[in-house]
């Protein structure tokens, strides 16, 4: 934008001088063909009478046996302007000088700008044989209505104006469209509460209120499928109990791996009703010193902590602890040890929960989070459970605002990484 406006400005001030140039060639070639034809109409000894009271401050016009301009100039301008006079008088030796030099009652500044006087030399032929000698003075200014202080304020002004225009129509167009990615951003990663606001262009509207129907569609959904879940868990465990009973009344080599096939669905159960109860009866938005909860949490469950900072977030206590206890509890499960470790990085709260054991395999990575989706192909109690405790931990986190996700580390082991808002680098 600023390169085209000093395009244009470039344009206009050469188009401009070409104008005024061709202003002042016209002038100067009328005045020169009046004085021609009014000293023709006077005697010899008048002529130089005349020319004397028709010089003026920035016109001279003597009478001389000598012409003032030896020959033309080389510059196409004096010799187009030559020729032109030359043309309309009908005469055959016409001369003509252009020059520029500076004005002693100009500032330094605007003599530095161009702005001299143009000093328009003509001598022409007479009759007599005596020449006509013509100088005048025009200043050549970059712009007929005022100098070119005046002409960049112009610029300047239309430039400014133009781009404050753009600047707004850029911020109502491309803020909602910024605001639209951030929300899928957070809806891509379980957010059902991120909304946008219908506002800006038509267009970005009703992709807003289409964005907006598709949350509100899939929290219901989601709502739906947690009842559902809710209930098939509550439900089970009555038949479960009765049949574990049961069992237990068993004798024989079968006795055993039924009761640990129907603990096993029982684990299911729990977990199911688990999923679908989190957080729902506590209040997230407590201020809860990670450090603290952390190092009590790694204390229970006996697994080392390290901390180089003590951020602060906003959470519930219980639901947030669950969610780090699942992720320490998965790591002890599937490789028989953990460590924690809590840090500050580019103002985000980080904790990474480390083991060395097998890691995930790499297809598995991507589903990891989803519900009985478990990092081993087996489904015995020793080397975890239903696969629900990484799909707990992920709603936990997000429903905090958070985020989580695991790698496989380069070496040996599986990290799994927790980044919370941090209320301290806001202080």
């Amino acid at each position: 934008m600023s390169i085209a406006f000093i395009g244009a400005l470039v344009v206009t001030v050469l188009a401009q001088r070409s104008n005024d140039e061709n202003a002042r060639d016209t002038l100067v070639t009328n005045r020169i063909e009046e004085l021609v034809l009014t000293l023709s109409a006077l005697a010899p000894e008048s002529q130089t009478e005349f020319a004397a009271d028709a010089s003026n401050r920035v016109t001279t016009i003597k009478i001389a046996a000598d012409p003032s301009v030896l020959r033309t100039s080389a510059d196409d301008r004096s010799r187009e302007l030559a020729a032109r006079i030359a043309q309309d008088l009908g005469q055959s030796d016409v001369r003509v000088s252009i020059l520029s030099r500076a004005e002693p009652s100009l500032p330094e500044d605007s003599r530095n700008f161009g702005l001299n006087r143009e000093v328009v030399l003509v001598s022409l032929q007479l009759a007599d044989n005596r020449w006509l000698n013509f100088s005048g003075r025009e200043p050549l200014s970059w712009h007929t209505n005022g100098q070119l202080g005046y002409l960049l304020s112009v610029y300047a002004c239309s430039l400014i104006i133009v781009l404050g225009a753009v600047w707004i129509f850029l911020r109502k167009t491309i803020y909602p469209i910024e605001e639209l990615a951030v929300a899928a951003q957070k809806s891509a990663k379980g957010d059902r509460s991120a909304r946008v606001r219908e506002a800006g262009p038509f267009e970005f509207q009703q992709a807003a209120k289409a964005f907006n129907t598709m949350q509100e569609r899939i929290s219901q959904f989601d709502a739906e499928r947690t009842r559902t879940i809710a209930a098939v868990g509550h439900d089970l465990r009555t038949p479960l109990t009765s049949l574990r009973i049961r069992a237990e009344m068993i004798e024989g080599e079968l006795r055993d791996p039924m009761i640990e096939t129907l603990d096993e669905v029982a684990a299911m159960a729990d977990g199911l009703v688990s999923y679908a109860r989190m957080g729902q009866s506590e209040n997230l938005t407590q201020t809860v010193s990670l450090k603290d909860l952390l190092t009590k949490l790694c204390t229970e469950l006996d697994v080392p902590f390290h901390a180089t900072a003590d951020p602060v977030i906003t959470a519930g206590p219980v639901s947030f602890s669950r969610a780090i206890r699942n992720l320490v509890e998965n790591a002890l499960a599937y490789a028989g040890q953990a460590e924690v470790t809590l840090f500050v990085r580019t103002g985000k709260a980080v904790i990474t929960v480390d083991d060395e054991g097998p890691g995930i395999e790499p297809k598995l990575l991507s589903t990891i989070f989803e519900p009985f989706v478990r990092g081993e192909a087996s489904r015995s109690r020793e080397t975890g459970g239903a696969g629900l405790g990484l799909s707990i931990a992920r709603e936990i986190i997000v429903a905090h605002g958070g985020e989580l996700s695991v790698i496989n580390k380069p070496n040996r082991g599986l990290a799994a990484l927790v980044e919370m808002p941090n209320l301290s680098s806001k202080r």
